[in-house]
């Protein structure tokens, strides 16, 4: 009987289950929506017996398929979301609903907290934001405390799968270090965090490292499932980590960026990195013993989208960004004296500025709207290099640039990437990079695979790559533009 591993990937509004076989292949995948309620401009929530429904569904049928090709099945693991938090009882069952990790309800508390930001940055890599849990916590203190005196626990959306999956009150390192209450150097809860967030260590997980074995699958699965009691449950690690996993970021010298509705970036680290102007954090990565550099950008593919809606409404839904494509790609580099800064919600990093707005700097009568189209895709790589810059300066030369998301369906936008970057930009043919890192996982924790590596080069072939060389000769334009960019930036700030 063939064997398989599953893996569970939970994201901001969809679950995917996908079934490897040994080698990395897909052999099943299936997902369903899990779409937050927006209640207003702040909160954001996700019932949670609609999260478990989801999960049990996707389990059941993955199962449904396994019996039906007669596959062994070796592991389940679990890669999320990070920084959400629900409140659950000792049965594991919500008291709640999930406060979603881009919930704003704490923006005043966060505030209030500001005196701290240094110390909580220097013990936890992290700034003090509404997106971490460790603030959630503390407005449920203040603002539901009916509610924190009976629950048993207080999870993430990880740990609440797991949770399901074994009956288990446990985190991994990786999902803990986007708490605000790791500390990042000693990969413990650490008492000074829990103490300024008012947190109590008795509504925690117990931590264990990335790619452990969490427990085995429950009588009780098995029967809303028919998943076989007894299959071990590997916690991964976060989304993020495992994207980048699957991405090849293992090795000093890599880089993963993900471009959708914004950018995020992440950069393999030995040990734990702290920038005392805060301008990335810094995480546990999904690599036993490894970290990780992160930084994100707000609006990127987002600002793309909105001008397609805006000045291409020819287009039909079937052509999608085929027009506007085109004549991005027509502009010259350097989009004929355009400079874009795609701010429209504020600024993500280096600069975290929320009062940061877009714009479109010289103009022309001869400006063209394919001009401004190639624009934004430049401010795009430009946001990115400046962070890849910044990455380089802590952790050394970059020598592989791994790219994945939605926009990079577009050659002409991965060869951009390059020039832009001065760097070698690498596609890989697997699309489903977080489900990968999480199958990497389980395979070398079960031993199926010797390696991080090894697993990778099983699944991602050395030559099925795809590699965007950049053109030498737009080095020194592309050096010019950056340089005006940044500028341009700073001009604008006292208008602000």
């Amino acid at each position: 009987m063939k064997a398989a591993v599953l893996t569970i990937d939970i994201g901001s509004t969809n679950m995917k289950a996908v079934l490897f076989d040994t080698q990395g292949g897909i052999l099943h995948l299936c997902s369903r929506g899990t779409r937050p309620d927006y209640l207003d401009d702040q909160r954001v929530e996700l019932d949670g017996g609609q999260l478990r429904g989801a999960l049990l569904s996707l389990l059941r049928e993955s199962n449904d398929f396994r019996v039906a090709e007669g596959l062994r099945l070796t592991a389940i693991g679990v890669t999320s979301q990070r920084s959400s938090v629900v409140a659950v009882d000792a049965a594991g069952d919500p008291l709640m609903p999930i406060i979603m990790w881009h919930d704003k309800r704490t923006a005043s508390l966060c505030d209030r907290l500001r005196p701290h930001e240094e110390r909580v940055f220097a013990l936890s890599g992290m700034t003090i934001s509404p997106v971490y849990s460790a603030v959630k916590m503390l407005w449920l203190k203040e603002q539901r405390p009916a509610i924190l005196a009976r629950a048993a626990k207080l999870l993430g959306i990880h740990d609440f799968a797991l949770h399901t999956l074994c009956g288990r009150f446990v985190t991994d390192h990786s999902l803990a270090s986007s708490t605000n209450l790791l500390n990042i150097h000693s990969a413990r809860w650490d008492p000074e965090l829990l103490a300024i967030f008012s947190v109590e260590r008795r509504h925690l997980c117990d931590l264990v490292a990335p790619g452990s074995v969490c427990g085995s699958t429950t009588a009780a699965l098995k029967a809303h499932t028919g998943i076989p009691t007894g299959t071990p449950v590997i916690t991964a690690g976060g989304d993020q980590q495992c994207g980048a996993m699957g991405q090849g970021v293992l090795t000093p010298g890599k880089i993963k960026c993900t471009t959708g509705t914004g950018s995020y970036l992440l950069a393999f680290a030995a040990s734990p990195v702290i920038d005392t102007q805060k301008r990335f954090l810094c995480k546990v990565g999904a690599v036993p013993g490894t970290y990780c550099l992160e930084a994100g950008i707000f609006t990127t593919g987002t600002v793309y989208r909105w001008f397609r809606e805006q000045f291409y409404r020819e287009e039909t839904d079937a052509a999608e960004f085929t027009t506007i494509n085109s004549e991005a790609a027509q502009s010259p580099p350097g989009a004929n004296g355009v400079i874009m800064l795609p701010h429209f919600e504020g600024s993500g990093a280096p600069h975290w500025n929320p009062a940061d707005r877009g714009t479109f700097h010289n103009l022309r009568l001869s400006t063209t709207r394919g001009d401004l189209a190639r624009a934004i895709l430049e401010a795009i790589g430009m946001e990115t290099r400046e962070n890849i810059q910044l990455f380089q300066r802590f952790v050394g030369p970059v020598d592989q640039i791994s790219v994945a998301g939605g926009m990079t369906a577009l050659d002409f936008y991965n060869q951009l990437q390059a020039d832009i970057f001065g760097s070698a930009v690498i596609t890989y043919p697997h699309t489903q990079a977080t489900a990968l890192g999480a199958w990497m996982s389980v395979a070398v924790s079960s031993g199926l695979i010797s390696s991080y590596e090894a697993a990778f080069r099983c699944a991602q072939r050395s030559g099925d790559e795809k590699i965007y060389t950049p053109n030498p000769h737009l080095r020194d334009q592309y050096d010019a533009i950056a340089a005006r960019r940044l500028a341009l930036y700073r001009s604008l700030l006292p208008l602000q």
